[in-house]
């Protein structure tokens, strides 16, 4: 019995290790495989489609975006301008134009950052870097009355290099309720002229 578990031993050992030729795994070949390079380089071309695919994804996601319908992505590449149209429902509150357009401007920079690590990402005085070189154009817009620029919920434009601040439509929500409506006080000047 002792000669049966002693050759079993062997043969186990020779199985496992014996007749094996062992290779030694040099850390640093993997460890340099599996760091990204994260080096500025000059001249990186943009993958647009996967920008455009990742921006979808992103401001197409209804639990974060109830109100979103679609995204369209205009570009000029040759004059460097972007046209970013997000159409949203119908009835879209005014009170959530702020986030939906600062999100917009700044997480699409990202996007773009990702691919290209001489862009700066948006932070919470930036807009990202994206926009010193890119003209940006950013439309809100609602989803019936979309071929109407003037029912846009938000339309505006800036040039590359522009130290743009998107409009605080919370600001100016607030000054409309505050002012007297003119219209109403003018019908009720004219009855009681009338009177």
């Amino acid at each position: 019995m002792k000669k049966l578990l002693l050759l079993g031993l062997c043969a186990g050992a020779l199985l496992f290790g014996g007749c094996t030729k062992s290779t030694i795994v040099n850390p640093d070949e993997y460890t340099l495989a599996a760091n990204p390079d994260f080096e500025e380089k000059k001249d990186v071309e943009i993958e647009w489609q996967q920008v455009s695919d990742d921006a979808k994804e992103l401001f197409l996601n209804t639990e974060d975006y109830p109100y979103a319908k679609d995204l369209v992505i205009l570009l000029e590449p040759t004059e460097k301008k972007l046209q970013l149209l997000w159409v949203v429902a119908d009835d879209f509150p005014e009170e959530e134009l702020d986030r939906y357009a600062e999100d917009l401007v700044k997480e699409f920079n990202d996007i773009v950052a990702s691919q290209d690590f001489s862009i700066e990402r948006a932070g919470t005085d930036s807009y990202g870097g994206l926009w010193k070189e890119y003209g940006l154009s950013v439309g809100i817009i609602p989803e019936s009355t979309k071929e109407d620029p003037d029912t846009w919920f938000m339309d505006v434009t800036y040039e590359a290099g522009t130290d743009f601040k998107l409009p605080n439509t919370s600001e100016a929500l607030a000054y409309m309720e505050n002012q007297p409506d003119d219209g109403e006080d003018a019908e009720e000047d004219t009855g009681e002229e009338e009177e």
